[in-house]
């Protein structure tokens, strides 16, 4: 699942395009907020070692087009391929993975 922060003065379904973009090499198009995630992270929590509160939006995306990318530039991304959600359980991952698969439920 792709993610990552907004930009100054973007819109969420500006950077949801972008990120999928920047991170797959997938565009889609984006249906309907299916959630919002949100949690306040103490700074020993952080990855960047500052207190800060994370809005995650997640959004309905369907008709992927394109081909997956799976080489990088330096970034956030450490790989991207498919897999069944059945394997998410066994693979490194973000609190906001847990709150998307929930949604799916």
């Amino acid at each position: 699942m792709p993610g990552g922060g907004m930009d100054w003065g973007e819109s969420a379904e500006a950077a949801a395009h972008r990120e999928l973009g920047e991170e797959t090499g997938l565009t889609a198009t984006l249906g309907s907020v299916i959630g919002v995630f949100s949690r306040w992270f103490t700074k020993e929590e952080s990855v960047a070692g500052e207190a800060g509160h994370m809005v995650g939006i997640v959004f309905d995306a369907v008709d992927l087009q394109g081909e997956l990318r799976t080489t990088f530039e330096a970034g956030t991304t450490d790989g991207v391929r498919w897999f069944d959600l059945g394997e998410i359980a066994s693979l490194p991952h973000v609190e906001l993975v847990d709150f998307v698969l929930d949604l799916l439920d």
